[in-house]
C-alpha cells in the first residue's frame, strides 16, 4: 500500500473539498484520479459532504471558551441560508480568530485522512499506523510576538492590569474599587522597575494583546529568591487563544533564567476558577487562606 505523506494528505483534503467531482485513490500508487477512471484496485476517498463541513464548523465554536468569539459564529450557524459563507466572512474580521479556524481544520482533516488511511490498511491485514503526533499552542508563536515589556507599552500596561484586577473584584461599589487597585500597586515595584519581570505579547498588528507581570520577594522561610506573579493578563477580545497559557510558559522559562528558585500565583475570588490551569503546568498548592464572611452567617 502507499505511504500516507503529507503530499498525499493535502491533495486528499482538497479532492474531498470538491463537491462537484467525484475522486478514487489507486490502492497502490496513491495516485487520485476521476471516478471516470477504470482501476481494479482502487479505494473511495473519505465521504466530505455539507453536513460533514458544517459539523466541523460547530465542533470548533463550541471549543471557543470567549464569548465574544463564540456568540457570533453561534449566530451564523443558526442563521440557515449561506451559512458557509457567512462563517468564512465572519472570520476574517479577527485575524488571529481565522487562523485559529484554519489550524484546527487543517488537523482535524488530517485526522480523518489518517483513520481512513488506518482502516483501509486493516482491511488489507495491514498494522495500523500510529497516532500523528500532537500539535503544541507554540503555533500561535507565528502570529504573536513575545518581548520584555517597555514603555512602549507601559500605559497600555498599566490599564489592563487596571480592567483585570476589576473583573476580579466583586461586591464592591466602583470608587471603591479603584481606590482598593491604587492602593494595592502603591505597594509594589514599577512593573519596569529592576525589581520587577514583565513580559508583554503583542499581535502582528504591534498591539498589546496580554502580559505577565512578577515582583522578585524573598522567601520567608529560607530567604531565597521567589518571583511572585502580580498580573497574568490577556486583553478580553483575545481571550480563549491560549495566549494565557503561551505567555505563562514563557515567564516561567524567564524567571528561572533569572536564578529564582520558585515561582509563587496567589489566586483569589474570581481567578480561583484559573487554578486547573495553572496545575496543569505544574504550579502546586502550597498554602491555604480560607474566609468566613460573618456578615452572612448563619445562625448554627
Amino acid at each position: 500500500m502507499f505511504p500516507l505523506t503529507d503530499e498525499f494528505i493535502e491533495r486528499l483534503i482538497f479532492a474531498m473539498e470538491d463537491q462537484k467531482h467525484r475522486f478514487i485513490v489507486d490502492f497502490n500508487t496513491g495516485d487520485i484520479l476521476s471516478s471516470d477512471d477504470d482501476l481494479p484496485d482502487y479505494l473511495e476517498i473519505p465521504l466530505w459532504r455539507q453536513i460533514e463541513g458544517f459539523s466541523l464548523m460547530e465542533k470548533f465554536v463550541s471549543k471557543l471558551r470567549n464569548p465574544l468569539h463564540r456568540e457570533p459564529l453561534h449566530s451564523v450557524l443558526s442563521s440557515g441560508k449561506g451559512v458557509f459563507r457567512n462563517f468564512k466572512d465572519a472570520l476574517k474580521k479577527n485575524g488571529q480568530l481565522e487562523r485559529l479556524w484554519l489550524s484546527f481544520k487543517e488537523k482535524e482533516m488530517r485526522r480523518i485522512v489518517r483513520d481512513w488511511y488506518n482502516e483501509q490498511r486493516e482491511l488489507k491485514g495491514l498494522q495500523r499506523l500510529g497516532p500523528e503526533p500532537e500539535e503544541t499552542e507554540e503555533l500561535l508563536l507565528s502570529d504573536f510576538t513575545i518581548k520584555p515589556g517597555s514603555k512602549e507599552y507601559l500605559e497600555a500596561v498599566i490599564e489592563l492590569d487596571r480592567q483585570a484586577m476589576l473583573e476580579n473584584i466583586e461586591n464592591l461599589r466602583p470608587e471603591k474599587i479603584e481606590e482598593l487597585y491604587r492602593n494595592k500597586r502603591s505597594l509594589l515595584p514599577a512593573p519596569l522597575d529592576k525589581r520587577s519581570l514583565l513580559l508583554v505579547i503583542e499581535t502582528p498588528e504591534g498591539e498589546l494583546a496580554g502580559f505577565a507581570w512578577g515582583v522578585e520577594t524573598e522567601n520567608q522561610l529560607d530567604s531565597s529568591a521567589e518571583m511572585r506573579l502580580v498580573q497574568l493578563a490577556v486583553a478580553r477580545n483575545l481571550r480563549g487563544l491560549g495566549l494565557g497559557k503561551l505567555l505563562l510558559h514563557h515567564f516561567v522559562q524567564e524567571t528561572g533564567s533569572l536564578g529564582m528558585c520558585r515561582l509563587v500565583a496567589e489566586l483569589s475570588g474570581p481567578a480561583l476558577k484559573l487554578a486547573a490551569f495553572f496545575k496543569k503546568l505544574g504550579f502546586v498548592n502550597s498554602s491555604v487562606v480560607m474566609a468566613l464572611d460573618l456578615d452572612n452567617r448563619k445562625e448554627a
